[in-house]
């Protein structure tokens, strides 16, 4: 009778067995699978922050390049730099949830300092930049012909200095970066 338990006991050990290996390996295959889902979740998101870096920085770039007379300067008439900051104004708003609040607000604080926003019903933002200074006379040095219409888009006598403009621009950058996990 012992070798009848004895005997029962293998045979269910055996059968047991490939069961037990069979329901081991299928919960592990959903938390695997749940693993990888999670990966490529963010993997995404990444992605995605990644395009929104590669939107914003340049054109940060470009308004900072303009205002500090620096790098392609020459090359942004006043109404490409407004357009610039309608392009980016729009962007950064579309994508807000995405990006940080800090960044929003270095941000905002950024355009703030060389614009000026709400300058009237239906009105573009104003330039707060000479039209020309020591570092250059944008009628005569630039790559792009001079419109006299140009000298409406200005709000002389408001720059922000170089130095403050550069803190602003690489405190939003900073916020940029450190939203988009680079």
């Amino acid at each position: 009778m012992s070798e009848n338990i004895l005997e029962i006991t293998k045979i269910s050990i055996s059968a047991l067995t490939p069961i037990t290996v069979a329901i081991v390996g299928y919960y592990l295959n959903i938390r695997l699978k749940s693993i990888d889902n999670a990966q490529w979740q963010s993997r995404k998101i990444v992605e995605k922050r990644l395009e929104l870096y590669d939107e914003i920085a340049p054109k940060l770039n470009e308004i900072l390049c303009f205002f500090v007379w620096i790098g392609y300067w020459k090359d942004i008439s006043p109404r490409d730099l407004i357009e610039t900051k309608r392009n980016l104004d729009k962007f950064v708003n579309i994508y807000k949830h995405l990006l940080s609040d800090d960044f929003y607000t270095k941000y905002d604080e950024f355009i703030h300092l060389v614009f000026q926003t709400y300058s009237g019903t239906g009105k573009d933002a104003l330039i707060k930049s000479h039209i020309s200074n020591s570092d250059g006379d944008r009628r005569k040095h630039a790559n792009y012909d001079w419109e006299d219409s140009f000298e409406e888009l200005f709000l002389e006598g408001s720059s922000p200095r170089k130095a403050e403009v550069r803190k602003a621009y690489s405190s939003a950058m900073d916020e940029l970066r450190k939203c988009v996990g680079v």
